[in-house]
């Protein structure tokens, strides 16, 4: 799971179903509201990482690290692109 820095969004990722889904926080933080899911870009997310307006996927099966772009106004990830590590199982950015 990773929040937006802002607060205003949540990302989750789904094993098995390979996807990402995004939510919107509301109710001074105490409500997450779904709004959509995106594929994950590999298989078996195992981690994910926000930072700078990118979305980091640690897709451990597929041995490979997606990265997406967030848009700022909706917090729906766009995959801009991957590269292959073995045995991904998480992801550190900085």
């Amino acid at each position: 799971m990773a929040v937006s820095p802002d607060g205003r969004f949540v990302w989750t990722a789904t094993r098995g179903e390979d996807v990402l889904s995004v939510f919107a926080v509301e109710g001074e933080g105490k409500e997450l509201t779904p709004l959509t899911t995106v594929p994950c870009g590999g298989r078996w997310p195992r981690a994910i990482t926000e930072s700078d307006g990118v979305l980091y996927v640690a897709n451990e099966r597929s041995g490979d690290v997606t990265w997406f772009a967030l848009d700022p106004g909706t917090g729906v990830p766009r995959r801009a692109g991957s590269v292959p590590v073995t045995a991904a199982s998480c992801v550190a950015v900085g």
